[in-house]
């Protein structure tokens, strides 16, 4: 073999060679923020939007979630959170929240009135959600649950989209009548308490849904908002950011909720049969 083969094969043995353990072509730049990574088109899109300035630190790694084929990416940070996707990208800080087009009504329930931000979330129905939307709750719920308040027939007629690493529970309560009825029904009275406690073990965001997402998801909140400590006027501006709600339809409720057992609390505890552990889970959990 002639030296000028020999070095020829030299040469590529080296490119071959460098080919193989060479890293492959970047993504997008990234950094790493007090031991957690933020890459890729959720760094730039971060670092676009204001960085560590405006969001803080990063509480956890992004999350990704896939639908027919599309994927999204979310990360939560201390003031808020970056979305990216394909079909489209958002930052928020809180207490703002990822805006549906298909959905109505949709929110966070908690964020404005000082409690935990990005755990617990309404809406009305789902079925309507768009490409993107699914996306978007995809990602803002893996890991967590969707707790659908609505009848079994309701559900027939506008099914909740299936959603990848979301599971979903059906508390069903009859929607008719007054909000009275939240506190002399028995039925109805189990299944706002069973929902609570559903929400209290759950790992990731609680999404909570009706038809509409303003009375038995206005009551559910409610209740939920007084256990955590909220004010009179908290849980009346909270339900009234829904549309079409009446502070007068609420207050029947809480009329009714003071004559049958005294007090809201008496209500939580005895109407709804919520212990001590059920209080502190959902505090735990939400405040």
């Amino acid at each position: 073999m002639t030296r000028a083969i020999r070095a020829v094969i030299g040469v590529l043995a080296v490119l071959l060679t460098t080919a193989l353990v060479a890293a492959p072509p970047a993504q997008g730049s990234g950094t790493l923020v007090g031991g957690i990574p933020i890459v890729g088109k959720t760094y730039t899109t971060w670092k676009a939007a204001g960085g560590t300035a405006k969001f803080g630190n990063p509480v956890a790694a992004r999350v990704s979630a896939t639908i027919a084929g599309r994927t999204a990416r979310l990360q939560r940070f201390e003031k808020g959170q970056v979305f990216y996707s394909s079909l489209g990208k958002q930052t928020f800080t809180y207490p703002s929240t990822l805006k549906l087009s298909g959905v109505t009504n949709e929110r966070d329930a908690l964020a404005r009135y000082g409690f935990a931000p990005g755990v617990l979330l309404r809406t009305a129905k789902l079925n309507k959600a768009t490409k993107l939307d699914k996306l978007k709750l995809a990602a803002e719920l893996k890991g967590g649950v969707i707790i659908d308040l609505r009848t079994s027939s309701a559900i027939k007629i506008a099914p909740d989209p299936k959603l990848p690493g979301v599971t979903r529970y059906n508390f069903a309560i009859d929607p008719n009548g007054t909000y009275a009825n939240f506190v002399t029904d028995k039925v109805r009275r189990d299944a706002f308490a069973n929902a609570l406690r559903t929400a209290a073990k759950a790992k990731g965001t609680v999404l909570i849904h009706c038809t509409l997402g303003r009375d038995r998801t206005g009551w559910m909140t409610a209740m939920l908002m007084y256990i955590l400590g909220a004010s009179d006027s908290q849980v009346r501006s909270e339900y009234l950011r829904t549309s079409t709600a009446s502070a007068s339809t609420l207050q029947v409720g809480l009329d009714q909720a003071i004559a049958s057992y005294g007090s809201i609390d008496g209500y939580l505890r005895t109407g709804l049969g919520l212990s001590d552990a059920d209080f502190a889970a959902l505090t735990a959990k939400f405040a």
